[in-house]
């Protein structure tokens, strides 16, 4: 009887599959590498920081500080981007509670900031609109005039270019009669800066002021929070304001009053604002720290539409919020 022939099987690679397989695994890996280092140069630089020429007024008025300039990081910034989202958070807090919110245009630094604002029902008129409010500080409080701009909308004439500065006081619930409570207030200011001996571009900031901890009735309210970018030209290579004068970040804010003031003709202009149903609102922009310029967007909507005035901010900010006038009510 003869007997099987056994033996082990012998698996394995032989030396040139191994070389193609070594051969395969290096092209695939470079290529990742390349394909991640594209990714990699891809993405915003970590930022550089520009020593901004504020000026002493502007310094001390922002932050109340002295100097005269701000070394500031230059956009995009994503740690100025983490700033400005806890300033959202905070922002949209103080409105929830907040009894009215008022937004004046400026065309320099805010040099106001109460704590309470002398108002009585019974010697002053009701407060239903900022045009209102803006003539009742200057006449009870003896604000300047020229502080605030008299100011409704971007009607589409040089006298209603919107202003690059803005401040939007936010009222409280007043436990002192004859007053308004300020819960606080936000100032957003965009500076432009063309000077030969100045970096070109924008300083952009949003401040907010609140009372100080055990703060007396009438002490101003002080600077709290905030964020501040600067912005480069839109144009890289630009060597003169010929090369980035359409970069702009306006309007700051829009307002929309109720339907049932078109019982009041004012012309189309002024109407075509008059779309809130219940209560009048606000539309407003922050510059976003996330954005590498301020150049501008091109503007689709139709002229006869209130969507012109700002139609050309899509894209530019993710910091838009839609702002009831009277929260309270």
């Amino acid at each position: 009887m003869k007997h099987a022939r056994t033996g082990k099987f012998r698996g394995g690679f032989t030396s040139l599959e191994l070389v193609l397989v070594m051969f395969l695994s290096a092209v695939l890996i470079g290529a990742v590498v390349i394909s991640y280092g594209a990714l990699v140069r891809a993405q915003p630089k970590v930022s550089s920081m520009a020593s901004v020429p504020l000026g002493s007024a502007r310094v001390q008025h922002y932050y109340g500080a002295s100097g005269t300039s701000r070394n500031v990081p230059v956009a995009p910034h994503y740690g100025m981007l983490a700033l400005a989202e806890e300033l959202r958070e905070q922002f949209l807090h103080d409105v929830i509670s907040a009894t009215a919110v008022f937004c004046l245009p400026r065309e320099s630094h805010n040099t106001w900031r109460p704590s309470r604002i002398p108002w009585s029902s019974l010697e002053h008129e009701e407060l239903d609109t900022p045009q209102k409010f803006r003539a009742h500080v200057i006449a009870a409080a003896g604000v300047p005039a020229s502080l605030y701009r008299d100011y409704r909308n971007p009607l589409g004439t040089s006298e209603t270019t919107p202003s690059p500065n803005a401040t939007i006081f936010i009222l409280g619930f007043s436990k002192s009669e004859g007053h308004l409570s300020v819960s606080s207030i936000y100032d957003v200011d965009v500076v432009r800066f063309t000077g030969a001996a100045e970096p070109q571009g924008f300083h952009a900031s949003v401040k907010r002021y609140a009372p100080k901890p055990a703060a007396l009735d009438d002490e101003p309210l002080v600077y709290s929070s905030g964020y501040e970018v600067f912005f480069p030209p839109s144009n890289p290579v630009a060597r003169s304001l010929a090369d980035w004068s359409s970069d702009d970040f306006t309007p700051l804010f829009v307002t929309f009053e109720r339907s049932s003031r078109l019982s009041v003709r004012e012309g189309a202009a002024i109407d075509r604002f008059k779309t809130a149903a219940e209560r009048p609102f606000y539309f407003i922009w922050w510059p976003d720290p996330a954005m590498r310029h301020l150049g501008m967007q091109t503007n689709t909507a139709a002229p006869a539409t209130p969507q012109h005035a700002y139609n050309h901010m899509a894209g530019r900010t993710a910091f838009m919020f839609t702002v009831p006038m009277f929260p309270a009510l």
